[in-house]
C-alpha cells in the first residue's frame, strides 16, 4: 500500500470516528432533553450561573489589581473579565453534568463500535 493510499485510509478512519461520535452525542443530547425531569436543564443552569460568575468577577478583579501592578485598571478588566467567564463556565459546566455525561457515553459507544468494526476488517477472524 503506497503512502498516499495509507493517508486517505486513515483521514477516512478517522472522519468516520468523529462523525459516529458526533451522532452519538447528539443522540444522547436529544433523548436527554426530551426527557420530562431535563427538559428546562440548560436555561436553568443557565440563568443560575450568573451568581458564580459575578463572584468569579470579584475574585478576578482583585487578583488582578494584585497582579498588575504598573496598571491596575487593566488587571482589574481582565481578571474581572477572565474571573467572570471562568466562574460562569464551571457552574454551568456542573449544573449540566448530567446532559454532557449522557452525551460522553454515547459517544464513546459509538466511537468505540467504529473502532472495533475497523479492527475486525483489518484482523479477520477465521474460524475453521
Amino acid at each position: 500500500m503506497s503512502v498516499s493510499e495509507t493517508i486517505k485510509t486513515n483521514l477516512s478512519y478517522g472522519k468516520e470516528i468523529v462523525e459516529s461520535g458526533i451522532e452519538g452525542a447528539a443522540e444522547a443530547r436529544k433523548t436527554a432533553l426530551e426527557s420530562a425531569e431535563n427538559a428546562d436543564m440548560v436555561t436553568a443552569a443557565a440563568q443560575e450561573s450568573w451568581q458564580a460568575a459575578a463572584l468569579g468577577a470579584m475574585v478576578g478583579a482583585i487578583l488582578g489589581v494584585v497582579a498588575d501592578d504598573r496598571k491596575p485598571v487593566r488587571g482589574v478588566i481582565a481578571g474581572g473579565l477572565l474571573g467572570l467567564a471562568a466562574g460562569f463556565a464551571g457552574s454551568f459546566a456542573w449544573k449540566t453534568r448530567p446532559l454532557t455525561g449522557a452525551m460522553a457515553r454515547e459517544a464513546g459507544r459509538r466511537i468505540g463500535a467504529v473502532r472495533d468494526e475497523h479492527w475486525l476488517a483489518e484482523n479477520p477472524v477465521n474460524y475453521g
